[in-house]
C-alpha cells in the first residue's frame, strides 16, 4: 500500500475507517479489499480497531480470525476503541497532519454509532467529503433505538452507498434529504483454491457425490432450519451430502434435535466453528452449490464469496441477492421461508447438470462486481471537491 504525506494535483490522500485482520468475518476481508484498490487511486490510510466489541456485546466465542496469517497483508493503524474517545481524537489528529481528501466509513452496527457520529463530524470541521458504506442500514435483530442511532449518524455523512435496493429504499425512508447511491457488492476474491481440487476436497473430508454447502454464522435470519426441512425431499430424489460450515449464533442442539428427528444424521455434517481460511478453500472447494435460504437479508458476503470462487448458488429472493442472482443462470432464486419450492431447486441443479453452465456463466459476468465499479463512486466526491475548487479559483 502506498503511503505519504503530501497530496499533489493527481494524488489525493483516502483515509479508510474499518475493521481488518486479526478480526474475523466477512467486513474486516471487505474493508481490506477496499483499502488495497483504493491505493491504486491515491495514498490510502486504513484506520483499525484496536478493540472492536466489548466481550458482553459479542455473542460468538472469539472476534479474532483463527488464521495464522492474513487473506490481504495490509498496512493499518489499529488505535480505534468504539467505547474510547481518546482513540478517536487520534485518527482526527493523524488527519489534521496527512490531510485526507477523502474519509470512507463502514456501518454496520449500531454500537458504533457514536465513534462514527463524532469522526464524520470532525472530518466535516476539516472540510474533508465522508462517505459511509452501510452495510447493514439497520441492523438484523433490532431494537427501538437503532433507527434513532442510525438516522443520527447517517444523516451526519455527505454521501451514504448501500449494495442493495431494500437498503437504498431504508435509507431514504430514515434520512430522505440524503444523498443514498447503491451498487453491487463486490466480489470477495480473497480465498486461494489453487491448493485444492473437488477430489482433493472430498478425500480430505471422506465424502463423495453431490453436495451442497451452508456457510457462514447461523443466525435466525439465515433459515437453516428451512433448508432441514426441504431435505428429505431431496433426499427422495437425489443423493447429496449437507455441509453445515459456521460457528452457530443460536442454539446447536435445537437444529441437532431437527437433524435427528428427520433422519438427517448420516447425510448432515455439522462443523460449529469460525473455520480458518484454508478450511474455507477446502469447503468451497468440496461444494457442488452453496445454499443461502435467508429468510430476510440486506447483502450476502457468502454469496459473493461463492461467485468469486465460480460456485452456483440456490438463495432466497431477498436483499441484494433478488439482485445479483439470474435465475436459471448463474443460480436459482426461491421464495423464502418456503422448504418445498427450495427442495425442488436443488433437486432440479442437480438432476439438470446445470453446473457447468452456471459456473461458466459466474465467469463471464465477473467484471459487474469489480471492486473498481465501487472505487469509482466513491470516488465521486474527490472529484466533485476539485469542480468546486477550481470554479471558486476561476472567479477569484
Amino acid at each position: 500500500m502506498r503511503s505519504g504525506n503530501a497530496q499533489d494535483h493527481d494524488t489525493v490522500n483516502i483515509g479508510i475507517v474499518g475493521p481488518c485482520y486479526p478480526f474475523r468475518g466477512g467486513i474486516p476481508h471487505y474493508t481490506s479489499l477496499l483499502a488495497t484498490n483504493f491505493s491504486q487511486r491515491g495514498s490510502t490510510r486504513l484506520y483499525s480497531f484496536r478493540k472492536q466489541y466489548p466481550s458482553w456485546l459479542f455473542p460468538g466465542r472469539s472476534q479474532i480470525d483463527p488464521s495464522p496469517a492474513p487473506l490481504i497483508d495490509i498496512d493499518s493503524r489499529r488505535w480505534l476503541v468504539p467505547w474510547n474517545p481518546i482513540t478517536w481524537s487520534r485518527v482526527k489528529q493523524d488527519w489534521l497532519e496527512w490531510k485526507p481528501g477523502l474519509i470512507v466509513l463502514q456501518w454496520w452496527v449500531p454500537f458504533m454509532a457514536p465513534m462514527t457520529a463524532w469522526l464524520i463530524r470532525q472530518a466535516g470541521l476539516l472540510h474533508i467529503p465522508t462517505v459511509v458504506i452501510c452495510h447493514n442500514v439497520m441492523p438484523h435483530e433490532r431494537n427501538w433505538f437503532d433507527a434513532v442511532l442510525a438516522r443520527w449518524t447517517l444523516g451526519k455523512a455527505d454521501h451514504l452507498f448501500v449494495h442493495n435496493l431494500d437498503d437504498q429504499v431504508l435509507a431514504h425512508r430514515l434520512l430522505p434529504h440524503s444523498h443514498v447511491e447503491r451498487v453491487s457488492l463486490p466480489s470477495y476474491q480473497v480465498f486461494d483454491l489453487s491448493t485444492w481440487t473437488r477430489e482433493k476436497a472430498h478425500a480430505t473430508l471422506n465424502i463423495e457425490g453431490n453436495v451442497a454447502l451452508f456457510f457462514g454464522i447461523v443466525r435466525p435470519y439465515k433459515g437453516l432450519g428451512d433448508l432441514l426441512n426441504a431435505l428429505p425431499f431431496i433426499l427422495s430424489e437425489i443423493p447429496l451430502t449437507l455441509l453445515i460450515v459456521g460457528e452457530f449464533w443460536e442454539s446447536l442442539e435445537k437444529y441437532q434435535r431437527q437433524i435427528k428427528e428427520l433422519g438427517l444424521e448420516s447425510q448432515v455434517r455439522v462443523i460449529d466453528q469460525y473455520v480458518s481460511n484454508a478450511q474455507a478453500a477446502m469447503y468451497f472447494s468440496a461444494a457442488d452449490l452453496v445454499v443461502l435460504p435467508y429468510r430476510h437479508a440486506t447483502g450476502s458476503a457468502v454469496l459473493q464469496l461463492a461467485f468469486s470462487l465460480g460456485v452456483p448458488v440456490v438463495a432466497s429472493r431477498v436483499g441484494s441477492m433478488a439482485e445479483e442472482v439470474q435465475d436459471g443462470e448463474n443460480g436459482f432464486l426461491v421464495n423464502s421461508g418456503n422448504p418445498e419450492e427450495l427442495a425442488n431447486a436443488i433437486v432440479r441443479f442437480f438432476r439438470g447438470q446445470y453446473a457447468a453452465s452456471f459456473r461458466s456463466a459466474i465467469a463471464q459476468n465477473r467484471a459487474r462486481f469489480e471492486w473498481s465499479v465501487l472505487i469509482d463512486k466513491l470516488s465521486e466526491p474527490i472529484t466533485n471537491q476539485r469542480s468546486k475548487l477550481e470554479i471558486q479559483s476561476k472567479c477569484k
